[in-house]
């Protein structure tokens, strides 16, 4: 489920690499994910960065609110032209592209 932001990471290394004249930013949504008693559950609702809440239907679906917040952050902090999401979301492109 890193996929993307691996590709992220080594897009930008390259950039620096090369010295590219580009004004390029580039933000990986990195979080834990591990087993407890806080883990989220079927049923919870969740506050966006956004502001909007949500319901968790699927607990494996959690990189949909990762990239959420990071799109919105990105929109917030930097106000870019264009946004390229390179996220998989494993479940949902093959879904998508079946």
């Amino acid at each position: 489920d890193m996929g993307g932001a691996a590709a992220v990471f080594g897009l930008m290394a390259a950039l620096a690499g090369r010295r590219a004249k580009v004004n390029v930013v580039g933000v990986l949504g990195c979080v834990e994910n591990m087993p407890g008693p806080d883990a989220q559950r079927p049923g919870d609702i969740v506050t966006s960065m956004s502001g909007k809440t949500i319901e968790v239907l699927n607990t494996d679906a959690e990189g949909r609110l990762v990239l959420a917040d990071a799109l919105t952050y990105v929109q917030q902090k930097f106000a870019p032209r264009a946004i390229v999401d390179l996220a998989t979301l494993t479940g949902a492109i093959m879904v998508a592209l079946g």
